[in-house]
C-alpha cells in the first residue's frame, strides 16, 4: 500500500514538471525565436539592397514590367443612357368592318393620298337599302300625317292625344330612318383622318368581318421615336433632355429634345416610356423603323477622364490608378522608365470605355499626369517598370 502511494506522487510531480519546457529544450526553442527574428529582418535588408541593385547596378539584367501610358487631359465629359426604339406614327390605323358583308367596291389603291371621311371602300349591303327605303316611305308617311294632324290642332279641331300620337309616330320613323343610314354607313370604310392608303388587305368579292382588318392609313406628317427605359433611370430621365437619334440600318440620325418621359412603370418589364419628335420633313422615317437613342443624362465642362482599363479595383471595391512619377534622389532610372505611385481615386460614372474619376485627396492627379493603361494589373506602388514609347 505504501508502495502504491508513492509510485503516485512520483507520477503526479512527472507530470507537473511536464507541463513547461526546462533545460535544452527552453534553450532550443528561445534560439529559435531569435533566429525566426534575425531571418526577417535579414530577409527585408536583403530585398532593399537587391530593389537599389536593381535600380542602379548597370551589370544587372533588368527584368521590368512593360506597361503603357495616357497623359491626363481635363476636359468635358457627356454620359447617355443607350436605349433602343421604335418609330410610330401620330396617326395611323388599321380599318376594319363594323358589319360583316362581301367587299362591292375598292375605291383606293396602295399610296393614294385620302382625306378625312373619303369613301374608301363598300359593302354589298341590298337589305339594308331595301330597309332604308322602306323606312324612308314609312317616315314620310309619319310626316305628313303630323303635319295634318298639326293643321287641325292649330284650328282646334281634334284631341289632344291625336296630335301627340302622330308627333311620336313620325319621330319614331325618322329615329328608325337613322338608325339604318348608320347602319349602312358604318358598313363602308372611310379614311378616319388625312393620311395615305398604306395597304389595302381586302378585295372586291372577299368576305369582310369586324375582326379582319381590310386597310391601313398612315399620316406621314408627324412621327415619333418611343423607347422602354430601365426604372432604374427613372430619377435622370427628364422631358427636355437631348436626345440623339440614330437609325444603323439606313445610316441616317437626327438630334431632338425628350418629348415626354411617362410617369407609369410597367410592372411586366419594370421599364417607364420616353418619346421624341421627329423633325418635320424626315421623309426617311416609316412607322416601326428600329433606331438607337442616346438620352444625355449628365454632362461636365472640366472632368478628369481616363480610358477604363486605367481604373482598378482591390479586393474591398477601392478604385485607384497608377501614375508614372520620379524616383527616389540617387536612383538610376533610365530614360525609358519610371516609377509608378498608386493614387486613390473615386468613380463618377462611365460610357464607352471612358472614366469620370476624381482623386480621394486634392490635388493627387493634375492635367498632364502620366496615368498607367495597359499593364496596370502588373505593377505595385513604388515599383520601377519600362514604359512603351
Amino acid at each position: 500500500m505504501k508502495k502504491t502511494i508513492y509510485g503516485l506522487s512520483v507520477l503526479a510531480l512527472l507530470a507537473a514538471c511536464g507541463g513547461k519546457p526546462t533545460g535544452e529544450v527552453a534553450r532550443k526553442r528561445a534560439e529559435r525565436d531569435s533566429l525566426k527574428v534575425a531571418y526577417d529582418k535579414v530577409g527585408k535588408e536583403l530585398k532593399r539592397v537587391e530593389d537599389w541593385l536593381a535600380l542602379n547596378d548597370s551589370t544587372i539584367s533588368r527584368n521590368l514590367p512593360l506597361v503603357s501610358a495616357d497623359t491626363l487631359r481635363i476636359g468635358p465629359f457627356t454620359h447617355y443612357i443607350d436605349v433602343h426604339g421604335v418609330v410610330k406614327a401620330d396617326e395611323s390605323a388599321a380599318l376594319y368592318a363594323l358589319a360583316g358583308g362581301r367587299v362591292a367596291t375598292i375605291r383606293v389603291k396602295a399610296g393614294d393620298r385620302v382625306r378625312q371621311g373619303q369613301l374608301m371602300m363598300t359593302m354589298d349591303n341590298d337589305l339594308v337599302e331595301k330597309q332604308i327605303a322602306q323606312a324612308r316611305a314609312v317616315a314620310e308617311l309619319a310626316r305628313t300625317t303630323f303635319e295634318k294632324q298639326q293643321r287641325l290642332w292649330d284650328q282646334h279641331i281634334g284631341s289632344e292625344i291625336q296630335f301627340l300620337q302622330a308627333k311620336t309616330q313620325k319621330e319614331q320613323a325618322e329615329a328608325a330612318l337613322a338608325t339604318l343610314q348608320e347602319q349602312q354607313r358604318l358598313s363602308n370604310i372611310t379614311a378616319p383622318f388625312d393620311g395615305i392608303v398604306d395597304e389595302v388587305m381586302a378585295r372586291v368579292g372577299d368576305m369582310a368581318a369586324p375582326q379582319l382588318p381590310v386597310a391601313r392609313v398612315v399620316n406621314p406628317g408627324g412621327v415619333q421615336v418611343q423607347a422602354d427605359v430601365s426604372e432604374a433611370h427613372v430619377k435622370q430621365v427628364k422631358a427636355g433632355a437631348l436626345v440623339r437619334v440614330s437609325f444603323p440600318s439606313i445610316g441616317e440620325s437626327f438630334e431632338a429634345p425628350l418629348l415626354y418621359a411617362s410617369e407609369y412603370i410597367d410592372p411586366a418589364n419594370r421599364t417607364f416610356q420616353v418619346a421624341v419628335r421627329a423633325p418635320k420633313g424626315e421623309a426617311y422615317l416609316r412607322p416601326n423603323l428600329l433606331g438607337d437613342l442616346k438620352i444625355k443624362d449628365a454632362h461636365t465642362d472640366s472632368a478628369l477622364v481616363l480610358p477604363g482599363p486605367a481604373v482598378l479595383d482591390d479586393m474591398a471595391g477601392n478604385s485607384y490608378v497608377f501614375v508614372l512619377g520620379p524616383a527616389e534622389q540617387g536612383t538610376n532610372v533610365q530614360a525609358n522608365e519610371a516609377v509608378v505611385h498608386k493614387v486613390p481615386v473615386k468613380r463618377i460614372s462611365e460610357y464607352q470605355g471612358r472614366v469620370h474619376v476624381a482623386p480621394m485627396q486634392a490635388g493627387q492627379l493634375k492635367d498632364g499626369d502620366r496615368v498607367v493603361v495597359e499593364g496596370a494589373a502588373n505593377v505595385s506602388d513604388g515599383q520601377p517598370a519600362l514604359v512603351a514609347r
